[in-house]
């Protein structure tokens, strides 16, 4: 696939579609323009600075810090986290109609940095959505090796046994799964990873001097209904919706036609 502007849903074709079910994970270049990139980096970076910033501490330094659900205070990074391009491409990808859950602006700094450890998004989601969960990673800088991309364990979105707890480390709880390759995916800003919930996947130390900003955007199927599990309320924030119903209010909105 070539960039494009704003990658039109029609430019995923059917043998990326069949990749993405395949290995997991797709990597889709050029997807916001530059304008748009530089105005929600820039909206990104003030509410960073002005938003109550939880933070990720490992031993050996910070793997990252996040404002969970921009979308709901700033009007620029919602017209993000619902950009037509991305969503679309999403329902295209899943094939079938999807509704936002949340987003998460990332920051992965310059000095004191830990890498992200491997791990599958699933568990860390009240969701009962057999069909589809899938996470777009939207680089708003340049995302070279050095400065933490992402990496992923092709297939590994497949367990017939289901998907290691958030806490745990897949590579014990699956022993082969260490003999599985793995793919590093250098981002351009405005480049997008779409991938399974299910999928594990890490990021490196953010060794340049450039700090690491990015907006990973949660989307689930359509009918997805909260299933809290009891043990797992690792989830942030808590859903506006009665356990056992669909996602259905005017905080989770149906996306991608």
């Amino acid at each position: 696939m070539t960039g494009n502007a704003q990658t039109p849903v029609e430019h995923v074709s059917e043998d990326v579609v069949a990749r993405y079910r395949r290995d997991g994970y797709v990597h889709v270049p050029g997807v916001l323009s530059a304008d748009e990139v530089a105005e929600f980096l820039a909206e990104a970076t003030a509410q960073l600075d002005a938003q109550s910033v939880a933070s990720w501490d490992a031993e050996d330094g910070n793997v990252m810090d996040w404002v969970v659900e921009p979308e709901r205070v700033s009007p620029v990074l919602r017209r993000l986290a619902l950009h037509p391009g991305i969503t679309g491409i999403g329902a295209r990808l899943a094939g079938r109609p999807l509704r936002l859950y949340k987003s998460e602006l990332l920051r992965k700094k310059t000095s004191g940095s830990a890498p992200t450890p491997p791990h599958a998004d699933a568990p860390a989601f009240p969701i009962d959505s057999a069909p589809v969960t899938l996470t777009a990673w939207v680089a708003l800088v340049d995302v070279p090796v050095e400065r933490g991309c992402m990496t992923f364990v092709p297939g590994s979105h497949q367990w017939p046994d289901g998907v290691p707890s958030v806490f745990e480390d897949p590579f014990q709880a699956r022993p082969s799964l260490r003999w599985f390759p793995r793919v590093t995916v250098p981002l351009r800003a405005g480049d997008c990873t779409f991938h399974d919930a299910r999928l594990v996947h890490s990021a490196g130390v953010n060794a340049t001097d450039q700090t690491r900003i990015s907006l990973t955007t949660v989307y689930m199927d359509a009918e997805a209904v909260y299933r809290p599990q009891a043990g797992a309320e690792y989830y942030d924030p808590t859903p506006d919706v009665a356990p056992g119903q669909v996602f259905d209010s005017d905080r989770y909105p149906r996306v991608g036609g």
